[in-house]
């Protein structure tokens, strides 16, 4: 069983960067909601951050974002770089595991 720890993450838009409460299930990685202002018509509120910045998958509510991390937290170390995850994640394995969990393909990157 994994504890959820309460901090803050900064993530990366086409906009500019955002600071915002956030949980982070797995290490590694954040669950958080996008401010207002971000693609404010965009119902997939909440997201499954790297903790680089760069957002892995997006849900329209809390609990989905979290089972999404847990979904995927085995298939890497996301702990690690960006560059070395993408050297070893399998892109069509971890989105069909978040899709298992109402996740989708993240609006930005």
């Amino acid at each position: 069983m994994s504890v959820t720890t309460h901090l803050t993450h900064t993530f990366h838009t086409d906009q500019g960067d955002f600071t915002v409460p956030a949980t982070s299930p797995v290490p590694g990685l954040f669950v958080y909601e996008i401010p207002a202002e971000v693609e404010p018509h965009n119902t997939y509120r909440w997201s499954v951050g790297h903790h680089s910045g760069l957002v892995v998958a997006s849900a329209m509510y809390e609990d989905d974002a979290i089972r999404g991390a847990h979904r995927i937290a085995y298939l890497a170390d996301w702990t690690k770089s960006v560059d070395e995850l993408r050297a070893s994640v399998d892109i069509d394995e971890l989105y069909r595991r978040i899709a298992w969990a109402a996740c989708e393909d993240p609006a930005y990157t």
